[in-house]
């Protein structure tokens, strides 16, 4: 019988150092995030994964409505992010990404300001099938 010995977390001694980075350690310690934010996304939506209706598609338009300067100092961190942002149309995804936050929580975020007025969301134009979409972008590759 093969007697196995167990995993070590501790590199083998004569081992290079790993080439994956190392977490950041502050003075005292303690790790933290290169964003500095000490927030969970599931606390940024209070937990919920979804908004009100349908799903938002990730190339939707937003934009801050005339109504968004009423709400101000009454949202969170990100939402008054997001408004600041969108003074010109932006897409879903874009938004998520500059505010390095997952896509789901920028559904939520966008759903709920939407719904209390502070945006304007305009939604693609429905495509006929996903295929003619790929025929699209094919005949754009070729006349390039």
């Amino acid at each position: 019988m093969t007697r196995h010995t167990p995993l070590s977390l501790d590199p083998p001694s004569g081992a290079v150092a790993s080439s994956l980075p190392s977490p950041d350690v502050d003075d005292d310690g303690d790790d933290h995030d290169h964003t500095g934010r000490l927030i969970r996304p599931y606390a940024m939506t209070r937990g919920r994964t979804s908004g009100e209706g349908a799903e938002i598609p990730l190339e939707a338009q937003v934009l801050a409505s005339s109504r968004a300067a009423a709400h101000n100092g009454t949202h969170r961190w990100e939402a008054a992010a997001l408004l600041e942002m969108v003074d010109t149309p932006m897409a879903l995804i874009e938004v998520a990404a500059r505010l390095e936050i997952p896509i789901g929580v920028a559904r939520v975020i966008v759903a709920d300001l939407v719904e209390d007025g502070s945006l304007i969301m305009q939604l693609p134009p429905a495509s006929s099938s996903f295929t003619s979409l790929l025929e699209q972008v094919l005949d754009g590759v070729r006349d390039l």
